[in-house]
């Protein structure tokens, strides 16, 4: 039979991958992998208030290594991570990727470049930035 030397255990990254790669997209829960595999750094982008916060994944690095730019409603991320092994070591598994990076992200509003705060803390990129005062919500006083 087929599957007699088949065992579940023996890799269970590599057998979701396969499963991944066979069945594509069914049957796998909304936002499991809603970016394509590989995108670095990860993000999470919300609203709070009057501004827009990014936070991104960036561990092994130091903030001098970041090159933050933000323009009218785009945040641009580039950043290199330099590899850590000696170019004659064997790799047994290398799922780390080295290089230089570059994330782009366009942003649901306009924002103030010159409001703009990032903190860097613990592989943790916070970046904060205040919409442009069009872009902000406005409550409208109703007369009756």
């Amino acid at each position: 039979m087929l599957f007699d030397n088949w065992n579940p255990f023996f890799d269970v990254a590599k057998t979701l991958e396969e499963f991944d790669r066979m069945f594509g997209a069914v049957g796998r829960p909304i936002g499991l992998r809603s970016v394509p595999r590989g995108t670095f750094p990860p993000i999470n982008l919300y609203n709070q208030d009057d501004r827009a916060v990014l936070v991104a994944e960036l561990p092994g690095l130091e903030a001098k290594d970041i090159d933050l730019t933000v323009l009218g409603d785009s945040v641009t991320l580039k950043c290199e991570r330099k590899e850590q092994a000696a170019e004659n070591e064997r790799f047994y598994r290398k799922e780390r990727a080295a290089g230089t990076f570059t994330r782009t992200v366009t942003l649901p509003d306009t924002v103030d470049p010159d409001s703009v705060k990032a903190t860097y803390r613990n592989g943790l990129l916070s970046v904060e930035m205040e919409k442009v005062q069009e872009a902000r919500a406005k409550k409208i006083k109703i007369k009756s």
